[in-house]
């Protein structure tokens, strides 16, 4: 595990043994849940649109930007399927420090992945 990685998921460490798990996350494969058709459909455009970034800087701020402004979604709708389809979890380190880890292929194949159903 990278330094980079470990500051991303120690503040979500209540014990050392969790480590493994959330790297586990970051390098995958993570169970997909079932999204609605809805869901689908903007995992889609999330996978789509993650792919054509420049991937620089900061990746989560940019994607998340680009599909609020394609879809109007902001808040929990915007960010949560998001989370579930990346990482499988409700709730966890932040996707800003995630998303740079997982990369950008696996990240868009994990969208894919849960936009297919």
């Amino acid at each position: 595990m990278s330094e980079a990685a470990w500051e991303a998921i120690r503040p979500n460490l209540a014990h050392i043994g969790e480590a493994a798990e959330w790297w586990q996350v970051v390098t995958g494969p993570v169970e997909q849940a079932d999204f609605d058709d809805e869901t689908r459909g903007y995992l889609e455009l999330a996978a789509d649109t993650l792919a054509a970034l420049q991937w620089t800087g900061d990746c989560w701020h940019e994607l998340t930007g680009e599909l609020k402004q394609a879809t109007g979604r902001k808040g929990k709708a915007l960010f949560l399927p998001l989370r579930q389809a990346l990482t499988a979890r409700d709730h966890g380190p932040d996707m800003g420090a995630l998303l740079p880890l997982i990369g950008q292929d696996a990240a868009a194949a994990r969208l894919r992945a849960a936009a297919a159903g």
